[in-house]
């Protein structure tokens, strides 16, 4: 089950290059104390900030905890923040997956490629050096073509919808279709990956394959954004900038109340904590809005702009909402645009909702995201947490999935796709249960609001793989009342396909033999045990070694 992109021929040109080389990873600090690699799914604190966490918990026990140690441990809950909006928000799912959905989409493409012309790396220069594009699906040339487009139109939904300011020049990729295209192809192959995978009967999720015949019609009508060499129209802010708004904003809220409220912006400023990415998503929001700084971290206004960011990043169209206006997608699904949108709501109709955010309560999250969604036709977040939790009551297999989360007792079969929704519908139950908790972490894992529920709220989501101090390797994250075994059958077997899915996009769109560039995942291991654990899953899923390659 696919979507597939139109093959076409690519000349051979690398205009348009730069953006897709530039690194998706979000980092804490400027200093890189801090980082979140969502290719990989593992969470990074620097060897200091380890130690700063460990001597915490002594401090804790003694009674005796200076700021340092909060500040260590705030960047433990930035980085947190940003697993959350990874596996917790709907264009998070989407940016997760999109990985494995490279490699499902075009997984049976590829195996009748080997079969019509041998192992022969990269497709892309394959398509390249042919004569003529072929028609698909009768020639090899036609079959390459479509691996490598519905390779390009995924990484290019990832950048337009991370970095969009670096993809001004998209249009000049040689691979580039149109953004309605990418966000299409994104979409619908991870819908249907999950669908595959999980609800196979499309019980519960929306069926990306009734889409086709509507986005032909946009394309044919010339519809802006849906059509080839449309004009490349993109936010002023894209997720990245959301992502670390939010984060850092909640890792100030954490300190402001830990602090007992002596932490200023005086002293966020003397720091560097608002420099650069990590205040450009609030600076937009008080321009686009037409608000004043607030005088306080803890002012409504912080509080309004975090819940923008929670509703920017989680629309619903298309997945897990069905897809009903297909003319306005890019719009409703892009965390950019619904960013902006949102900001225009409170300065035409809404600035009201200024100050109407004070008690950190579910009471107001529902009422103040009723407000600022339902002027723009989309749905509010807790409609969509809703929709997701409510998908275990009426599918047996995703009731099962909950059981495989409850356990991680994963089985071998697509694990990264089972791990990282398991987790999506986890948290999706609490975040509809306590949505204020994590709209506002901070306010609530400190001072007065804090807890032992809040304390397991947070315990329950925190990232399952995390690296150490001593050799920077990754690690999965062992807890109470789980088998040990299971937790590391599922570690080893996530990252086995993990390294799969990066020998697969190296396979169809990089030059040159394959790389084994894997000390990320084991400091200690060899070069050769590396070389060895990567090609030996590869050749499970395609049945030929990568040395047996011819390289173009």
């Amino acid at each position: 089950m696919s979507v597939e992109s139109a093959p076409f021929k690519a000349g051979l040109c690398d205009s348009g290059e730069e953006f897709l080389a530039v690194p998706l990873d979000l980092n804490a600090c400027l200093n890189s104390h801090g980082l979140y690699d969502p290719l990989r799914f593992v969470l990074r604190l620097s060897p200091e900030v380890h130690r700063k966490i460990e001597a915490l918990q002594v401090a804790y026990a003694a009674g005796k905890v200076d700021f340092e140690g909060l500040r260590a441990h705030s960047t433990y809950v930035h980085e947190t923040i940003h697993w959350w909006q990874h596996a917790g928000s709907t264009i998070g799912l989407m940016l997760s997956l999109s990985y494995p959905a490279q490699a499902h989409a075009n997984h049976g493409y590829l195996k009748s490629l080997l079969a019509r012309i041998g192992p022969k790396k990269s497709i892309r220069r394959f398509v390249e050096t042919l004569d003529g594009p072929g028609d698909y699906p009768d020639t090899p040339g036609g079959l390459a073509s479509v691996i490598v487009n519905n390779h390009f139109d995924i990484e290019f939904f990832r950048r337009l919808v991370f970095k969009p300011d670096l993809a001004r020049d998209a249009g000049k990729h040689p691979y580039f279709d149109s953004v309605g295209h990418s966000f299409q192809i994104a979409y619908g192959n991870v819908a249907l990956t999950l669908a595959t995978t999980l609800d196979p009967s499309l019980l519960v999720m929306p069926d990306a394959r009734s889409w086709s015949p509507a986005f032909a019609a946009l394309r044919s009508e010339k519809r802006e954004g849906y059509y080839w060499g449309s004009p490349v129209n993109i936010p002023a802010i894209g997720a990245h900038q959301i992502f670390e708004g939010q984060a850092r904003f909640g890792q100030l809220q954490y300190l402001h109340f830990a602090s007992g409220g002596k932490l200023g912006w005086e002293h966020v400023r003397s720091m560097g904590m608002l420099k650069g990415v990590y205040g450009e998503a609030f600076d937009r929001f008080l321009h686009f809005a037409e608000l004043e700084w607030p005088p306080s971290i803890d002012h409504p206004v912080v509080a309004l702009f975090m819940l923008v960011c929670d509703i920017a990043i989680n629309p619903g169209a298309g997945f897990p909402m069905p897809l009903r206006s297909f003319d306005t997608f890019i719009e409703d699904a892009d965390p950019g645009f619904r960013f902006l949108f949102l900001c225009r709501t409170i300065t035409k109709q809404r600035p009201d909702l200024a100050g109407a955010i004070r008690q950190y309560s579910r009471t107001e999250y529902g009422e103040v995201s009723e407000a600022l969604t339902a002027p723009l036709f989309v749905e509010h977040p807790l409609a969509i947490a809703a929709e997701v939790t409510g998908w275990t009551q009426k599918s047996q297999r995703i009731k099962d999935l909950m059981e495989e989360h409850r356990t991680s007792s994963y089985g071998p079969v697509n694990l990264p796709v089972h791990l990282m929704f398991s987790h999506f519908l986890a948290f999706s139950a609490d975040k509809f249960a306590r949505p204020e908790f994590f709209c506002w972490p901070g306010a609530w894992m400190a001072g007065e609001r804090l807890s032992d529920e809040i304390e397991t709220l947070f315990g329950r989501h925190e990232a399952p793989f995390m690296d150490k101090a001593e050799d920077g390797g990754i690690y999965p994250r062992l807890m109470p009342g789980k088998d040990e075994k299971a937790i590391y059958d599922a570690f080893q077997n996530f990252y086995a396909v993990n390294v799969a899915y990066d020998l697969t996009g190296q396979w169809i769109a990089q030059p040159g033999p394959f790389q084994y560039d894997y000390r990320w995942l084991s400091s200690t291991g060899a070069e050769a045990d590396m070389k060895n654990f990567g090609a030996r899953h590869f050749e499970k899923i395609y049945g030929v070694h990568p040395d047996n390659f011819e390289i173009l």
